[in-house]
């Protein structure tokens, strides 16, 4: 590779590749807060939203399955007692009411395993943003510094000097 002079007739070139520098370094980080914030998001959400949610629901199946039972059960005293009801809507609401309950437990399940999935595997997943992250911040300073320093040169270098006509 030979090196010569620099036939560079204004510093506004250099301008213009510092200032696409900082943008990009600017779209960069708020690509990396962005992830960053999705995936915590995402991992909050699961760990205490649904689990709230969830928990809520399972409350709620519960007593529906109680007071479905309980009406099962009347049902069927009733039945032998006499009454014509035969109890089969009371059964079907109860067979609804213990598939919804485990259902929700289902979920339950599939947040604890989606929770501990995350936990274990975000840390990996971020390794490559966290690099990037390092990487601009030391190296973002020295890349503008040293634009500045080669505009601080051809500026100077293009200034006429004294003795010389403009």
């Amino acid at each position: 590779m030979t090196s010569g002079p620099a036939n560079i007739e204004s510093p506004e070139v250099i301008k213009e590749l510092r200032n696409r520098f900082v943008a990009f370094d600017q779209t960069c980080r708020n690509a990396l807060m962005g992830c960053s914030s999705e995936v915590g998001g995402t991992r909050e959400w699961l760990r205490s939203e649904q689990r709230l949610s969830l928990k809520l629901q399972l409350r709620k199946a519960d007593e529906a399955l109680l007071v479905a039972r309980r009406e099962y059960e009347q049902a069927r005293w009733n039945a032998r007692q006499g009454d014509r009801s035969s109890g089969v809507e009371e059964m079907r609401a109860l067979e609804k009411a213990k598939r919804r309950k485990e259902e929700v437990e289902r979920k339950i399940e599939a947040v604890n395993k989606w929770s501990a999935y995350l936990d274990q595997t975000i840390p990996k997943m971020m390794a490559p943003c966290n690099t990037l992250t390092i990487l601009l911040d030391q190296r973002t300073p020295q890349a503008r510094a040293r634009l500045d320093h080669m505009l601080d040169h051809l500026e100077e270098y293009l200034r006429p000097s004294p003795g010389e006509a403009p």
